[in-house]
């Protein structure tokens, strides 16, 4: 009798599985075709001053389909700085943006906050952190927002925000940040 039964389930185990092969493979074939992201916003401050930057995004599915942007946040060609003096404090906040009605917005060009949409902080955001002056490397590894130690003379910095977030069960957006700022003025190299 178990040998009758095992015989009459069989080819249900092999629809089952056939459908789920089936299953993925259509979720498999439909993402690759879908190069579309959400964008977030990015807030970059140093000692609370605003600071112009360049942004770049690569989208990457796992089916090798890449989509990326880039642009900056301000259309004003402004000079990035600030007195050198301590603390001097990092910020860097991503912001999820969002239509007044709650639909996520996701041609988000440009990185520029205007007053008719909405901004959802990302609480979990995982950033790297690289600081550079005169073509040597002072800082790279997890981001700190007290950089006082580092950035501690007078002179231009070059300053490098790396963040990886994942956009669904296939798909990954990194997004890279990068300033200049020039601490205590006068010196500019």
């Amino acid at each position: 009798m178990n040998g009758d039964l095992n015989e009459i389930v069989k080819p249900f185990k092999i629809l089952f599985v056939v459908l789920i092969i089936e299953f993925i493979l259509s979720i498999a074939f439909f993402t690759a075709l879908y190069s579309s992201y959400d964008k977030n916003l990015f807030d970059v401050k140093l000692n609370d001053n605003v600071m112009n930057c360049y942004y770049s995004e690569k989208y990457t599915n796992g089916f090798l389909i890449n989509s990326g942007s880039g642009g900056y946040n301000t259309t004003e060609n402004q000079i990035n700085e600030i007195d050198l003096t301590k603390p001097i404090k990092l910020e860097v906040n991503e912001y999820e943006v969002y239509y007044k009605n709650g639909y996520r917005k996701g041609d988000n060009y440009g990185w520029v906050k205007t007053d008719g949409l909405k901004y959802l902080l990302v609480e979990d955001s995982k950033l790297k952190l690289v600081i550079k002056r005169k073509n040597n490397v002072l800082y790279e590894g997890d981001y700190i927002s007290n950089i006082s130690d580092i950035v501690n003379e007078k002179g231009r910095y070059y300053i490098h925000v790396y963040s990886t977030r994942k956009d669904g069960l296939f798909t990954s957006v990194r997004t890279h940040i990068s300033f200049n700022v020039i601490v205590g003025g006068g010196n500019r190299e």
